[in-house]
């Protein structure tokens, strides 16, 4: 499966995310003592640096399968069979679904996977979840390979 669209976490999120993880690292790392210390201080900064860089929203996709992910954490694969519409929509993260992240249900509007951004591509299957990646400039480009992909593959 290739990746269609990848957008990373906007700068803001980053330095919300990053900032306190950091400042304890470093509270850390000039009171550690042991060689542990300075172990754990080290696996600490590599996590950080994986989470704040090379986390965002993504689409992937091939002739058989797509997949919505927010990587490298968590991903939904549905088969092209399962598919029942894929459409480009806005939504307001914070209002519609309360954040940004992996964010809501099956049972409400959906799962939301959002890196910040409010254009999103949505993804609903035959049983009436619905995925939304929050793509924001990419996602209309994501929407037309997506569209592409589906008319090649099984369905």
């Amino acid at each position: 499966m290739r990746r269609i669209a990848f957008r990373p976490f906007h700068l803001g999120l980053r330095l919300m995310i990053g900032v306190g993880p950091a400042i304890v690292a470093v509270v850390i790392a000039a009171t550690a003592s042991s060689t542990a210390e300075w172990v754990a201080v080290g696996v600490a900064v590599v996590l950080l640096m994986v989470i704040v860089f090379a986390t965002g929203a993504a689409l992937y996709a091939d002739e058989r399968r797509v997949a919505v992910a927010l990587a490298p954490f968590w991903r939904r694969t549905i088969r092209w069979e399962d598919v029942e519409s894929v459409e480009l929509r806005t939504v307001r993260p914070f209002e519609d679904f309360g954040g940004w992240g992996v964010k809501g249900s099956h049972r409400k509007q959906g799962v939301l996977i959002s890196t910040g951004d409010d254009e999103v591509v949505e993804v609903a299957t035959s049983d009436g979840r619905r995925y939304l990646g929050a793509l924001g400039p990419e996602a209309a480009s994501a929407h037309g390979d997506l569209l592409r992909l589906r008319g090649t593959g099984a369905v």
